[in-house]
Formats: C-alpha cells, structure tokens, sequence
C-alpha cells in the first residue's frame, strides 16, 4: 500500500517543503541547514510512515530500460555494429533527456545474416529500434518486421529515398540503395 499522503502542493525548486528533524531529504529534494528544500518542480508528497519529503516530477525525463521502443539517428555505421544517437522513446512526446548513444551489434540489425552494418544502414538514417540493454551501455536491436529505417537519403545527392520492393530508390540520381527497413518505412516525418 501506498503510504505517501499527497499535499497536492506544486512546488518549485528553492521551495522550502519540511523541516530535516520532521522528514528526510527523499527523491527530487535536498537538505541545507536544517531545512528541507525541493529541487524540481513538482507535487510534494510526504510519507508520514518513512518520514521522506519527496517531489514528484511534472514531466519525468526519459530514462530508458529493456524492451522501450525508441526513434534515432544513425551517426555511424562500422563494420561490426551501428552507432545510434537516441532521440526519442516511442509514443513519448518528450524527448530522452541528454545525448543517449546506442549500439547496434551487427547480429542485432536483422533476422537474416547481415556481414557489414554499412550494408543496411547508413549515417542519417532515421531508425526504429528496441532496447535489449540499458545498461552500462544502452543497446539496441532493429531485427523484426517493425524495426529498422523509417527514413533514408540518398548517399549521393541526400534526396530523400522511395520504397521499391525489397529496396530504396532515389529519383534524382536513378540508382538503388539496400536499407534493412522497418514495415512502415516513410510513415516517420522528420
């Protein structure tokens, strides 16, 4: 059971929130002289059983863990893997808090057997995958029917990439680039 009593007190950071004899500094708080002060803005919750001030955050950064589907950029493509700077969790509107780079091995790109990343993805590419570890180091994987490019340039002339069955195709400079693409390649705006 839940013991925090909500204050229903929006809080701002300096806010003095509780007196360090009363409640412990807890999560989105800090003690200073005997006093205890929010450190984000918030709701103030006070656990009268744990004597814990805390804040709960209004909008929470993102902080990703196993299984999050999220949307990125591919800003290198290596023989054995895929570099991946994490720009959103899927279906959050807020993005994921600071620069989060990923990996993608490249046993992880596809279901099929892929020998260089460079094959399938490309830097620019805009990417769907999920996260397989968060930590140390987050880790992603593009294998399945819904992971992989959303949205691909042409590596010439930076035009953007159409679908052509099993391919992309770039109008302008009449040639096909492989991409491993995820079922709903173009349906990403960017």
């Amino acid at each position: 059971m839940n013991n925090l009593a909500k204050t229903g007190r929006k809080v701002l950071p300096g806010d003095e929130v509780a007196i360090a004899e009363e409640y412990m500094s807890g999560e989105g708080t800090y003690e200073l002289e005997g006093k205890v002060y929010a450190s984000a803005v918030g709701e103030l919750d006070l656990d009268p059983r744990e004597k814990v001030a805390k804040v709960i955050l209004d909008n929470p950064p993102v902080v990703l863990s196993e299984g999050d589907v999220v949307i990125g950029e591919v800003t290198d493509a290596k023989p054995a893997m895929a570099i991946i700077n994490v720009l959103q969790q899927e279906g959050r509107e807020r993005s994921v808090s600071s620069e989060t780079l990923a990996s993608v091995h490249v046993s992880k790109l596809s279901s099929s057997y892929v020998e260089d990343a460079g094959d399938v993805v490309r830097p620019g590419d805009i990417i769907r995958g999920v996260v397989i570890q968060a930590e140390p180091s987050v880790q992603l994987s593009t294998a399945g029917p819904h992971y992989g490019v959303l949205m691909a340039r042409c590596g010439i002339c930076k035009n953007p990439l159409e679908k052509r069955g099993r391919n992309l195709y770039c109008d302008r400079c009449e040639r096909n680039e492989n991409r491993k693409l995820a079922d709903d390649y173009r349906a990403f705006a960017r």
